[in-house]
């Protein structure tokens, strides 16, 4: 539902006057440690100053662990005792085995641990594994680290998750409808039959009354347009045959949480927006920036 975009504000990260060094040349100076959800608290203070992306947010992270009661583990490596890299992840039962994967599930997109981007130059797959056995002597019971959807760079800095093997995830954000073939897809994607499909509705609002495209404000107002886009995607999904995946009655909490807890920040980093056509909501999105 959300969509990746960059948290980074480069003022934020220089308060915290530091240099990054080698962690190869300078081992001593460097740890991993690994805690249970009451590591949650050092986290959302790190992300005060960290780059990160939506869904390694504190308020995502801490939403989500709130509202679905989720069993969390938190590891941290750290130079000089200050976190230069942080995963928040929370365990979940998969058939027999349990797995530790970003708080959020399939509902995380390009994700992006929370990092002090000058430190990452120094940190190799090495120091990240160190991270993993930190997590395994903490929490014995898990059985695989599954890090899944990442972003391969967020503003510039690279992923270092990237440091370990892995493979591309599918951006399901490309697909696309090929019904009719694909003559009728270079069709459907003109930008001249766009524009003319864009007159076409609009013609259509004007006909039935006044339209506007509205931003959720308040929270009666993130009520409605997260009660509206609920609905949509039931119906959507239904029609289509495959599962909800906003019909869990937790997911569904966490994302009410989540959007009216974006309204006491000066510029929301997760926003509702709703096509509003003569009083009747016609379409909703849901974003982060």
């Amino acid at each position: 539902m959300v969509d990746a975009a960059a948290s980074f504000d480069g003022n934020r990260v220089a308060a915290n006057e530091v240099s990054g060094r080698s962690m190869r040349a300078d081992q001593g100076r460097w740890a991993a440690t690994a805690s249970n959800g009451a590591g949650l608290a050092d986290y959302i203070q790190f992300c005060a100053s960290a780059l990160f992306a939506p869904a390694q947010s504190a308020s995502w992270v801490n939403n989500w662990a709130i509202v679905t009661g989720a069993d969390m583990a938190v590891a941290t490596l750290a130079c000089d005792a200050r976190p230069a890299l942080s995963l928040a992840l929370e365990v979940v039962r998969l058939g027999p085995f349990k797995l530790a994967r970003f708080a959020g599930g399939r509902h995380a997109n390009g994700n992006f641990a929370a990092a002090d981007p000058r430190f990452l130059p120094d940190i190799d797959g090495t120091a990240i594994r160190a991270m993993f056995k930190a997590i395994a002597k903490e929490r014995p019971d898990i059985d695989l680290i599954s890090l899944e959807r990442l972003l391969p760079n967020l503003d510039g800095v690279a992923n270092p998750l990237a440091a370990l093997p892995s493979f591309p995830s599918p951006n399901l954000a490309l697909a696309v409808d090929l019904d009719g073939g694909f003559d009728a897809l270079l069709s459907r994607a003109s930008g001249k039959r766009k524009r003319k499909k864009h007159r076409s509705q609009t013609r259509k609002f004007e006909a039935v009354g006044t339209f506007r495209r509205i931003e959720a404000s308040t929270r009666e107002e993130v009520d409605r347009l997260l009660d509206a886009f609920l609905e949509m995607k039931e119906v959507r999904f239904a029609k289509m045959g495959i599962a909800n995946v906003f019909g869990d009655r937790q997911v569904r909490d966490f994302f009410r949480a989540l959007f009216t807890d974006a309204l006491t920040e000066e510029k929301p980093s997760f926003l509702l927006h709703g096509l509003d056509v003569a009083g009747k909501l016609r379409a909703v999105t849901g974003s982060s920036r």
